[in-house]
């Protein structure tokens, strides 16, 4: 059985209805993503000479894909949460996309439609990586103003040194830190850096198209081993109950796709000398 309603607990995130369909902030914010996104993406490839429209073919498969996937990947990694009721597992309009997921998901369908049809497979993860990115900068600033991630709590006594800090609201505060006002503002700390990585990928694409010299896949490769260096340093700055834990799941995440992206560059690079 799934639960919540238009009196429920998800409501404030509720843009507006369409009958009973409630149309929430945080899908629309993915929407923007993914129109802003894709002239991005259309800006590269006409820099680059290559076509844009089987990019629409693309996204046929990798949006479905991409969800199921976001999913799956929420489901197992809460799934003790999920254990004591199946059901709600399909419940995805209540929530829980993981981004890391989606991202999966896109690589997957990607690559098989990239190889299945003969395109140049590496370049046009080049020319869409700056989209990946931008996309990514929206969902993690859609976070922090709706405190969807919440960092460690800060002291009670707060210095005013204007340091940044999350004021998060009392009823999204974990159980035994209602008392804590202030929390790590993990979502825009990774908005900041991820805005970085964004900026150097398309300074690299844009160079690289008049003196080529990187080879194509590079800008990808360099810009997720990035990214994966991001999501595990923040991570420590993440809130968890279990202080026991030497790392928690998405940092091993992290970390796996830290270490299987530099030995793809490893590979490659031996491949092409």
């Amino acid at each position: 059985m799934c639960y919540g309603d238009k009196e429920g607990d998800f409501m404030e995130f509720v843009a507006f209805y369409l009958g009973d369909i409630n149309i929430y902030w945080y899908g629309l914010i993915i929407v923007f993503a993914l129109l802003i996104g894709l002239g991005i993406s259309k800006i590269m490839f006409k820099l680059y000479g290559e076509k844009f429209s089987p990019m629409w073919d693309l996204l046929i498969f990798i949006i479905p894909v991409s969800l199921i996937c976001a999913r799956i990947f929420y489901v197992i990694i809460h799934l003790d949460a999920y254990m004591s009721n199946i059901s709600q597992i399909f419940c995805i309009w209540q929530g829980g996309l993981s981004i890391y997921g989606a991202l999966l998901g896109f690589l997957a369908t990607s690559i098989v439609f990239l190889r299945k049809y003969g395109y140049n497979l590496w370049l046009w993860f080049d020319l869409m990586m700056p989209s990946i990115l931008f996309g990514l900068i929206i969902l993690q600033l859609a976070n922090f103003m709706m405190q969807f991630s919440l960092g460690t709590p800060l002291g009670l006594d707060i210095p005013n040194d204007h340091s940044l800090a999350e004021y998060v609201e009392y009823r999204y505060r974990p159980t035994g830190f209602e008392a804590y006002q202030y929390f790590q503002p993990v979502a825009l700390y990774q908005a900041f850096a991820y805005s970085i990585v964004f900026m150097i990928s398309v300074l690299c694409l844009l160079i690289n198209r008049k003196y080529k010299f990187l080879a194509e896949g590079t800008v990808f490769l360099f810009s997720v081993i990035l990214m994966a260096i991001i999501r595990f340093g923040i991570g420590f700055m993440y809130f968890s109950v279990n202080k026991d834990m030497l790392l928690y799941p998405m940092q091993w995440i992290a970390l796996t796709v830290m270490i299987a992206t530099v030995f793809i560059y490893v590979v490659k690079r031996f491949q092409h000398n």
